[in-house]
Protein backbone atom coordinates (compact mmCIF):
# COMPACT_ATOMS: atom_id res chain seq x y z
CA UNK A 1 0.00 0.00 0.00
CA UNK A 2 1.40 3.47 -0.85
CA UNK A 3 2.73 5.26 2.19
CA UNK A 4 0.37 8.24 1.88
CA UNK A 5 -2.69 5.94 1.68
CA UNK A 6 -1.65 4.32 4.96
CA UNK A 7 -1.08 7.77 6.45
CA UNK A 8 -4.60 8.89 5.54
CA UNK A 9 -6.10 5.71 6.99
CA UNK A 10 -4.21 6.08 10.27
CA UNK A 11 -5.41 9.67 10.64
CA UNK A 12 -9.09 8.64 10.46
CA UNK A 13 -9.60 7.49 14.10
CA UNK A 14 -9.27 11.08 15.28
CA UNK A 15 -12.24 11.96 13.07
CA UNK A 16 -14.19 9.00 14.38
CA UNK A 17 -13.72 10.03 18.00
CA UNK A 18 -15.02 13.51 17.36
CA UNK A 19 -18.06 12.17 15.52
CA UNK A 20 -18.93 9.64 18.22
CA UNK A 21 -18.62 12.29 20.92
CA UNK A 22 -21.09 14.47 19.06
CA UNK A 23 -23.50 11.56 18.80
CA UNK A 24 -23.28 10.82 22.49
CA UNK A 25 -24.23 14.39 23.33
CA UNK A 26 -27.06 14.71 20.81
CA UNK A 27 -29.16 11.59 21.33
CA UNK A 28 -30.23 10.05 24.67
CA UNK A 29 -32.12 7.00 23.38
CA UNK A 30 -31.13 4.02 25.51
CA UNK A 31 -31.03 1.65 22.55
CA UNK A 32 -28.89 3.92 20.43
CA UNK A 33 -26.58 4.60 23.37
CA UNK A 34 -26.12 0.86 23.92
CA UNK A 35 -25.21 0.26 20.26
CA UNK A 36 -22.96 3.33 20.34
CA UNK A 37 -20.97 1.96 23.28
CA UNK A 38 -20.63 -1.43 21.61
CA UNK A 39 -19.52 0.20 18.35
CA UNK A 40 -16.93 2.30 20.16
CA UNK A 41 -15.55 -0.77 21.93
CA UNK A 42 -15.41 -2.71 18.65
CA UNK A 43 -13.55 0.15 17.01
CA UNK A 44 -11.11 0.27 19.90
CA UNK A 45 -10.45 -3.46 19.48
CA UNK A 46 -10.25 -3.01 15.67
CA UNK A 47 -13.19 -5.34 15.09
CA UNK A 48 -14.54 -3.37 12.17
CA UNK A 49 -17.25 -5.80 11.06
CA UNK A 50 -18.74 -5.79 14.57
CA UNK A 51 -18.61 -1.99 14.65
CA UNK A 52 -20.38 -1.82 11.28
CA UNK A 53 -23.16 -4.08 12.61
CA UNK A 54 -23.69 -1.79 15.61
CA UNK A 55 -23.87 1.32 13.45
CA UNK A 56 -26.43 -0.41 11.20
CA UNK A 57 -28.53 -1.26 14.28
CA UNK A 58 -28.40 2.40 15.29
CA UNK A 59 -29.66 3.38 11.83
CA UNK A 60 -32.52 0.89 12.05
CA UNK A 61 -33.60 2.69 15.21
CA UNK A 62 -33.12 6.12 13.63
CA UNK A 63 -32.44 6.23 9.85
CA UNK A 64 -31.86 10.00 10.07
CA UNK A 65 -28.95 9.77 12.49
CA UNK A 66 -26.28 11.59 10.47
CA UNK A 67 -23.44 10.67 12.84
CA UNK A 68 -24.22 6.96 12.51
CA UNK A 69 -24.01 7.22 8.71
CA UNK A 70 -20.71 9.10 9.05
CA UNK A 71 -19.20 6.54 11.39
CA UNK A 72 -20.37 3.63 9.26
CA UNK A 73 -18.64 5.42 6.39
CA UNK A 74 -15.46 5.56 8.49
CA UNK A 75 -15.62 1.79 9.04
CA UNK A 76 -16.01 1.17 5.30
CA UNK A 77 -13.17 3.60 4.64
CA UNK A 78 -10.84 1.74 7.00
CA UNK A 79 -11.81 -1.50 5.25
CA UNK A 80 -10.96 0.13 1.90
CA UNK A 81 -14.59 -0.28 0.77
CA UNK A 82 -14.48 3.19 -0.71
CA UNK A 83 -17.71 3.23 -2.81
CA UNK A 84 -19.73 2.13 0.23
CA UNK A 85 -17.91 4.68 2.38
CA UNK A 86 -18.82 7.42 -0.11
CA UNK A 87 -22.50 6.45 0.02
CA UNK A 88 -22.58 6.70 3.82
CA UNK A 89 -20.71 10.02 3.91
CA UNK A 90 -23.11 11.45 1.33
CA UNK A 91 -26.08 10.29 3.40
CA UNK A 92 -24.59 11.90 6.50
CA UNK A 93 -23.99 15.21 4.72
CA UNK A 94 -27.53 15.33 3.32
CA UNK A 95 -28.83 15.04 6.87
CA UNK A 96 -26.24 17.34 8.42
CA UNK A 97 -24.10 19.44 6.01
CA UNK A 98 -22.03 20.74 8.93
CA UNK A 99 -20.21 17.40 9.32
CA UNK A 100 -16.97 18.74 7.86
CA UNK A 101 -14.95 15.63 8.65
CA UNK A 102 -17.40 13.48 6.70
CA UNK A 103 -16.93 15.82 3.74
CA UNK A 104 -13.15 15.47 4.05
CA UNK A 105 -13.36 11.68 3.98
CA UNK A 106 -15.90 11.74 1.17
CA UNK A 107 -13.35 13.45 -1.08
CA UNK A 108 -10.71 10.84 -0.27
CA UNK A 109 -13.16 7.97 -0.78
CA UNK A 110 -14.28 9.33 -4.14
CA UNK A 111 -10.65 9.63 -5.25
CA UNK A 112 -9.88 6.08 -4.13
CA UNK A 113 -12.99 4.88 -5.99
CA UNK A 114 -11.64 6.43 -9.19
CA UNK A 115 -14.26 9.19 -9.32
CA UNK A 116 -11.64 11.93 -9.66
CA UNK A 117 -13.89 14.58 -11.19
CA UNK A 118 -16.20 14.34 -8.17
CA UNK A 119 -13.30 14.07 -5.73
CA UNK A 120 -11.31 17.12 -6.83
CA UNK A 121 -13.65 19.90 -5.59
CA UNK A 122 -13.93 18.16 -2.22
CA UNK A 123 -10.18 17.58 -1.90
CA UNK A 124 -9.41 21.18 -2.86
CA UNK A 125 -11.87 22.37 -0.23
CA UNK A 126 -10.27 20.12 2.40
CA UNK A 127 -6.77 21.22 1.41
CA UNK A 128 -7.74 24.86 1.66
CA UNK A 129 -9.37 24.76 5.08
CA UNK A 130 -6.92 22.56 7.02
CA UNK A 131 -3.92 24.05 8.77
CA UNK A 132 -0.31 23.03 8.25
CA UNK A 133 -0.60 19.51 9.63
CA UNK A 134 0.06 15.94 8.54
CA UNK A 135 -3.48 15.48 7.22
CA UNK A 136 -3.25 18.53 4.96
CA UNK A 137 0.06 17.27 3.59
CA UNK A 138 -1.49 13.88 2.80
CA UNK A 139 -4.48 15.54 1.12
CA UNK A 140 -2.13 17.68 -0.95
CA UNK A 141 -0.24 14.62 -2.15
CA UNK A 142 -3.52 12.95 -3.10
CA UNK A 143 -4.56 16.10 -4.95
CA UNK A 144 -1.34 15.98 -6.98
CA UNK A 145 -2.01 12.35 -7.93
CA UNK A 146 -5.52 13.27 -9.02
CA UNK A 147 -4.50 16.33 -11.04
CA UNK A 148 -1.85 14.31 -12.86
CA UNK A 149 -4.31 11.50 -13.59
CA UNK A 150 -6.70 14.06 -15.12
CA UNK A 151 -3.88 15.69 -17.16
CA UNK A 152 -3.96 18.96 -15.24
CA UNK A 153 -0.20 19.59 -14.81
CA UNK A 154 -0.60 23.28 -13.97
CA UNK A 155 -2.88 22.51 -11.02
CA UNK A 156 -0.48 19.77 -9.88
CA UNK A 157 2.40 22.24 -9.98
CA UNK A 158 0.43 24.86 -8.02
CA UNK A 159 -0.32 22.27 -5.33
CA UNK A 160 3.34 21.22 -5.21
CA UNK A 161 4.36 24.85 -4.76
CA UNK A 162 1.90 25.27 -1.89
CA UNK A 163 3.12 22.06 -0.22
CA UNK A 164 6.78 23.02 -0.57
CA UNK A 165 6.09 26.38 1.03
CA UNK A 166 4.24 24.73 3.94
CA UNK A 167 6.51 21.67 4.36
CA UNK A 168 9.93 22.65 2.95
CA UNK A 169 11.81 19.75 4.59
CA UNK A 170 9.28 16.95 4.06
CA UNK A 171 10.81 14.01 2.13
CA UNK A 172 7.34 13.03 0.90
CA UNK A 173 6.68 16.50 -0.51
CA UNK A 174 10.15 16.85 -2.00
CA UNK A 175 9.88 13.46 -3.68
CA UNK A 176 6.45 14.37 -5.07
CA UNK A 177 7.95 17.60 -6.43
CA UNK A 178 10.84 15.73 -8.03
CA UNK A 179 8.47 13.16 -9.53
CA UNK A 180 5.99 15.78 -10.78
CA UNK A 181 8.62 17.97 -12.42
CA UNK A 182 10.32 14.89 -13.92
CA UNK A 183 7.01 13.74 -15.39
CA UNK A 184 6.39 17.19 -16.84
CA UNK A 185 9.88 17.23 -18.33
CA UNK A 186 9.32 13.76 -19.79
CA UNK A 187 6.03 14.84 -21.34
CA UNK A 188 7.65 17.94 -22.86
CA UNK A 189 10.46 15.81 -24.27
CA UNK A 190 7.94 13.38 -25.76
CA UNK A 191 6.10 16.28 -27.38
CA UNK A 192 9.41 17.60 -28.74
CA UNK A 193 10.24 14.20 -30.25
CA UNK A 194 6.87 14.04 -32.00
CA UNK A 195 6.95 17.67 -33.12
CA UNK A 196 10.38 17.53 -34.80
CA UNK A 197 12.38 14.32 -34.30
CA UNK A 198 15.61 15.72 -35.75
CA UNK A 199 15.48 19.25 -34.36
CA UNK A 200 18.46 21.12 -32.93
CA UNK A 201 16.76 21.36 -29.56
CA UNK A 202 16.21 17.59 -29.44
CA UNK A 203 19.92 17.00 -30.05
CA UNK A 204 20.62 19.54 -27.30
CA UNK A 205 18.39 17.64 -24.87
CA UNK A 206 20.08 14.37 -25.85
CA UNK A 207 23.44 15.97 -25.08
CA UNK A 208 22.20 17.14 -21.68
CA UNK A 209 20.92 13.67 -20.82
CA UNK A 210 24.23 12.10 -21.82
CA UNK A 211 26.09 14.68 -19.73
CA UNK A 212 23.99 13.82 -16.69
CA UNK A 213 25.09 10.19 -17.15
CA UNK A 214 28.76 11.20 -17.41
CA UNK A 215 29.00 10.25 -21.10
CA UNK A 216 30.76 13.42 -22.22
CA UNK A 217 32.16 12.19 -25.58
CA UNK A 218 28.69 11.28 -26.85
CA UNK A 219 27.30 14.50 -25.37
CA UNK A 220 29.87 16.35 -27.51
CA UNK A 221 28.53 14.52 -30.58
CA UNK A 222 24.94 15.55 -29.82
CA UNK A 223 25.83 19.19 -29.21
CA UNK A 224 27.73 19.28 -32.49
CA UNK A 225 24.69 17.87 -34.30
CA UNK A 226 22.52 20.55 -32.67
CA UNK A 227 24.88 23.26 -33.91
CA UNK A 228 24.93 21.78 -37.40
CA UNK A 229 21.16 22.30 -37.42
CA UNK A 230 21.32 25.80 -35.91
CA UNK A 231 24.74 27.43 -35.28
CA UNK A 232 23.14 30.39 -33.49
CA UNK A 233 21.26 28.33 -30.89
CA UNK A 234 21.84 30.02 -27.53
CA UNK A 235 23.52 28.00 -24.82
CA UNK A 236 24.71 25.15 -27.03
CA UNK A 237 28.20 26.47 -27.81
CA UNK A 238 28.73 26.86 -24.07
CA UNK A 239 27.32 23.38 -23.37
CA UNK A 240 29.65 21.94 -26.01
CA UNK A 241 32.60 23.73 -24.43
CA UNK A 242 31.78 22.35 -20.96
CA UNK A 243 31.39 18.83 -22.36
CA UNK A 244 34.75 19.14 -24.13
CA UNK A 245 36.43 20.23 -20.90
CA UNK A 246 34.90 17.32 -19.02
CA UNK A 247 35.72 14.75 -21.70
CA UNK A 248 39.44 15.52 -21.94
CA UNK A 249 42.03 17.74 -20.26
CA UNK A 250 44.48 17.85 -23.19
CA UNK A 251 45.50 21.10 -24.86
CA UNK A 252 43.53 20.39 -28.03
CA UNK A 253 40.28 19.93 -26.09
CA UNK A 254 40.92 23.09 -24.07
CA UNK A 255 41.51 25.07 -27.27
CA UNK A 256 38.32 23.72 -28.84
CA UNK A 257 36.38 24.54 -25.67
CA UNK A 258 37.80 28.07 -25.59
CA UNK A 259 36.59 28.68 -29.14
CA UNK A 260 33.11 27.45 -28.24
CA UNK A 261 32.86 29.82 -25.27
CA UNK A 262 34.00 32.69 -27.47
CA UNK A 263 31.34 31.76 -30.04
CA UNK A 264 28.71 31.72 -27.30
CA UNK A 265 29.73 35.20 -26.21
CA UNK A 266 29.51 36.39 -29.82
CA UNK A 267 25.86 35.27 -29.77
CA UNK A 268 25.16 36.41 -26.21
CA UNK A 269 27.71 38.88 -24.79
CA UNK A 270 25.97 38.75 -21.39
CA UNK A 271 26.55 35.03 -20.86
CA UNK A 272 28.28 34.98 -17.47
CA UNK A 273 28.79 31.22 -17.62
CA UNK A 274 30.94 31.44 -20.76
CA UNK A 275 33.02 34.22 -19.22
CA UNK A 276 33.57 32.03 -16.18
CA UNK A 277 34.54 29.04 -18.32
CA UNK A 278 37.13 31.13 -20.16
CA UNK A 279 38.52 32.05 -16.76
CA UNK A 280 38.76 28.35 -15.94
CA UNK A 281 40.68 27.62 -19.13
CA UNK A 282 43.19 30.42 -18.54
CA UNK A 283 43.61 29.36 -14.89
CA UNK A 284 44.44 25.84 -16.02
CA UNK A 285 46.99 27.35 -18.42
CA UNK A 286 48.53 29.22 -15.43
CA UNK A 287 47.57 32.60 -16.94
CA UNK A 288 46.24 34.17 -13.74
CA UNK A 289 45.79 37.70 -15.12
CA UNK A 290 43.61 36.51 -18.01
CA UNK A 291 41.67 34.22 -15.67
CA UNK A 292 41.04 37.10 -13.27
CA UNK A 293 39.71 39.26 -16.10
CA UNK A 294 37.13 36.67 -17.15
CA UNK A 295 36.12 35.72 -13.60
CA UNK A 296 35.64 39.41 -12.77
CA UNK A 297 33.51 39.96 -15.87
CA UNK A 298 31.39 36.93 -14.96
CA UNK A 299 30.69 38.40 -11.51
CA UNK A 300 29.86 41.78 -13.07
CA UNK A 301 27.34 40.10 -15.35
CA UNK A 302 25.89 37.98 -12.55
CA UNK A 303 26.65 39.40 -9.09
CA UNK A 304 25.55 36.29 -7.14
CA UNK A 305 27.59 33.85 -9.26
CA UNK A 306 29.18 31.93 -6.39
CA UNK A 307 31.59 29.76 -8.41
CA UNK A 308 32.97 32.83 -10.16
CA UNK A 309 33.34 34.60 -6.81
CA UNK A 310 35.18 31.60 -5.34
CA UNK A 311 37.42 31.49 -8.41
CA UNK A 312 38.24 35.18 -7.99
CA UNK A 313 39.10 34.59 -4.35
CA UNK A 314 41.39 31.75 -5.41
CA UNK A 315 43.20 33.99 -7.90
CA UNK A 316 43.60 36.89 -5.49
CA UNK A 317 44.87 34.64 -2.71
CA UNK A 318 47.50 33.25 -5.10
CA UNK A 319 48.52 36.85 -5.93
CA UNK A 320 48.98 37.74 -2.23
CA UNK A 321 45.83 39.87 -2.32
CA UNK A 322 44.35 37.98 0.62
CA UNK A 323 42.29 40.86 2.01
CA UNK A 324 40.65 41.39 -1.35
CA UNK A 325 40.05 37.64 -1.58
CA UNK A 326 38.61 37.60 1.93
CA UNK A 327 35.89 40.09 1.05
CA UNK A 328 34.61 38.22 -2.00
CA UNK A 329 34.86 34.80 -0.32
CA UNK A 330 32.92 35.92 2.75
CA UNK A 331 30.19 37.14 0.41
CA UNK A 332 30.23 33.80 -1.45
CA UNK A 333 29.79 31.91 1.84
CA UNK A 334 26.96 34.24 2.83
CA UNK A 335 25.14 33.52 -0.44
CA UNK A 336 25.81 29.77 -0.37
CA UNK A 337 26.67 28.56 3.16
CA UNK A 338 26.74 24.92 1.99
CA UNK A 339 29.46 25.51 -0.61
CA UNK A 340 32.38 23.53 0.77
CA UNK A 341 34.96 24.94 -1.67
CA UNK A 342 34.04 28.50 -0.67
CA UNK A 343 34.80 27.64 2.96
CA UNK A 344 38.12 26.05 1.93
CA UNK A 345 39.19 29.11 -0.07
CA UNK A 346 38.11 31.37 2.78
CA UNK A 347 40.28 29.32 5.14
CA UNK A 348 43.23 29.86 2.78
CA UNK A 349 42.66 33.62 2.72
CA UNK A 350 42.47 33.79 6.53
CA UNK A 351 45.68 31.74 6.75
CA UNK A 352 47.47 34.15 4.40
CA UNK A 353 46.43 37.03 6.66
CA UNK A 354 47.70 35.22 9.74
CA UNK A 355 44.21 34.76 11.19
CA UNK A 356 44.80 31.18 12.30
CA UNK A 357 41.68 30.75 14.45
CA UNK A 358 39.34 31.92 11.70
CA UNK A 359 41.16 29.69 9.21
CA UNK A 360 40.69 26.64 11.43
CA UNK A 361 36.98 27.40 11.82
CA UNK A 362 36.51 27.52 8.05
CA UNK A 363 38.54 24.33 7.55
CA UNK A 364 36.38 22.56 10.13
CA UNK A 365 33.25 23.71 8.29
CA UNK A 366 34.75 22.54 5.00
CA UNK A 367 35.43 19.07 6.41
CA UNK A 368 31.94 18.86 7.89
CA UNK A 369 30.30 19.77 4.60
CA UNK A 370 32.51 17.43 2.60
CA UNK A 371 31.76 14.51 4.89
CA UNK A 372 28.01 15.22 4.76
CA UNK A 373 27.96 15.46 0.96
CA UNK A 374 30.16 12.45 0.22
CA UNK A 375 27.37 9.89 0.59
CA UNK A 376 25.03 11.91 -1.62
CA UNK A 377 27.47 12.88 -4.37
CA UNK A 378 26.85 9.85 -6.61
CA UNK A 379 23.06 10.20 -6.50
CA UNK A 380 23.25 13.96 -6.97
CA UNK A 381 25.52 13.64 -9.98
CA UNK A 382 23.05 11.26 -11.60
CA UNK A 383 20.10 13.63 -11.36
CA UNK A 384 21.75 17.05 -11.58
CA UNK A 385 23.19 18.33 -14.84
CA UNK A 386 26.00 20.86 -14.42
CA UNK A 387 25.85 24.07 -16.47
CA UNK A 388 29.51 24.79 -15.71
CA UNK A 389 32.67 23.12 -14.46
CA UNK A 390 32.28 23.83 -10.77
CA UNK A 391 35.03 25.01 -8.46
CA UNK A 392 37.03 22.22 -6.87
CA UNK A 393 40.12 21.78 -4.75
CA UNK A 394 42.99 20.83 -7.03
CA UNK A 395 44.75 17.55 -6.30
CA UNK A 396 47.99 19.37 -5.51
CA UNK A 397 46.25 21.13 -2.63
Amino acid sequence: MPKRVMRLRFLVPAFLGASLALLAQSDRSDGIQTHYRKAAESMRRQKLDDAADEFRRMLRLDPNLAEAHANLGVVFYLQRRYPEASAEFEAALKLKPSLVKAEDLLGISEARSGHLERALPLLEKTFGRNGENEFRQAIGLLLIESFKALSQPQKARETIDALRQAYPASPEVLYAAYRTYSDMAGKALSDLVHAEPDSARLHQVAGELLESEGDFPHAVDQYQKALEKDPSLTGVHRALGVALMNSSQDDASMLRAQKEFERELAIDPDDAHSEYQLGEIFWRKHEAAAAEKHYSHAVQLRPNFVDAMVALGKVWTSQDLAQKALDVLKEAVRIDPANEVAHYRLAQAYHKLGQVKESEIELAQFRKLREASASLSVIYQQVQRKLITEQTIESRE
